[in-house]
């Protein structure tokens, strides 16, 4: 309702009252007691204005109620739409940790997954590594590892006074067992030859299978008085008694010895510096101690006076006098034949040496 209306209606009772009181009596009023100065309105009038007043009254009261009835309302409308807004801001909250959480789970996993793989691949390139460093048949080092252990040996010196000596190992007449017994006897063979070397060895000391029946022994930082008592030891604690079907048949070895490198002090640039050398020499040794059979010889170097002598001792150790010692466990050996001495044979066999 417009409110100038409104105020219209809130006095009319009043300006209804103001009316009837100055309106004339429609019938002459008998004469008697003077009467008050002020009006006075009928009992029924009063009631009349009062009701009407009343009346006129219940449109605000009602509208005040609903005025009332609507900020309730709106108040209530406005709270369940803050606990809504909380609500939505709470699932945003949670769905955000969640996808927070999945994510860091995901990365650990991946993370997880990437380590077990590492580790798999690394273990799995040791078993390959250990596979390929490895002789089958008697678990000792191959030739390709002994070849990388010899490069870092050679990089390594020992004490004044020491060397590294290499051991040239080969058993007698092995051809011979296999052509009498079989090949499974001589597989047999060189197992039991493998295990009595690496127990008669340090565990410092390179052991390794060095192609057929040739085992390889490689000691570090010996004297050549040690490397004479080593070579004594290794042909005793390889020789042992094989039962067969036609009887006992006597396993020997014989031993070739040089040391590393060969000569006393010898330039780094040198043919004379390098484990090829020595093992050159060690195999030359083998071959002479092979004339006589379970025997070792050894050739130990002195001062090394030029690069043609260090070839021509290469050639015939024996007749180096003052620059090679001779050592034997024979009372005599015999000076190899030049047409016959294995080392151009040996050429090929190290070339990948050389070349390294």
């Amino acid at each position: 309702m417009p409110k100038p209306l409104f105020k219209t209606i809130r006095f009319l009772p009043l300006a209804l009252l103001a009316c009837l009181t100055a309106a004339p009596a429609a019938v002459p009023a008998p004469i008697s007691v003077a009467s008050p100065a002020s009006p006075v309105l009928s009992e029924s009038g009063i009631t009349q204005c009062l009701a009407l007043q009343s009346r006129l009254s219940s449109p605000k009261i009602a509208l005040s109620a609903l005025n009332a009835k609507h900020q309730v309302i709106a108040s209530q409308r406005s709270l369940e739409q803050a606990q809504h807004q909380a609500q939505i801001q709470a699932l945003k909250s949670e769905n955000e940790r969640l996808f927070y959480v999945a994510i860091i789970s995901v990365l650990s996993l991946l993370l997880a997954a990437a380590a077990g793989f590492s580790l798999l691949l690394r273990k799995r390139h040791l078993q390959l590594r250990k596979l390929s460093e490895i002789d089958a048949l008697t678990g000792l080092n191959n030739r390709h590892a002994a070849t990388e252990a010899l490069n870092q040996m050679t990089q390594q010196r020992g004490p004044e006074g020491t060397r590294h000596v290499l051991f040239l190992i080969d058993i007698d007449h092995f051809k011979r067992i296999n052509d009498s017994y079989g090949h499974h006897t001589g597989d047999e063979v060189l197992v039991e030859m493998a295990k009595r070397l690496k127990t008669a060895c340090r565990p410092t000391d390179l052991v390794a299978r060095w192609g057929g029946e040739e085992f390889l022994v490689a000691c570090p930082n010996l004297t050549r008085e040690q490397a004479e008592q080593i070579a004594c030891r290794l042909r005793t604690a390889m020789a042992y008694t094989l039962n067969t079907a036609n009887g006992p048949h006597a396993v020997t070895i014989s031993l070739g010895l040089a040391p590393i490198p060969f000569f006393e002090a010898p330039a780094s640039n040198t043919t004379a510096h390098r484990w090829d050398y020595a093992l050159r020499m060690a195999d030359t040794a083998l071959y002479a101690s092979k004339r006589t059979r379970d025997a070792w010889v050894g050739y130990w170097g002195a001062q090394l006076p030029d690069e043609a002598t260090a070839i021509a001792a290469l050639e015939q150790p024996e007749a180096a006098k003052g620059v090679v010692t001779v050592m034997s466990s024979v009372l005599s050996i015999v000076p190899l034949p030049r047409s016959r001495s294995r080392t151009p044979q040996l050429k090929h066999r190290n070339a990948e040496v050389i070349s390294a």
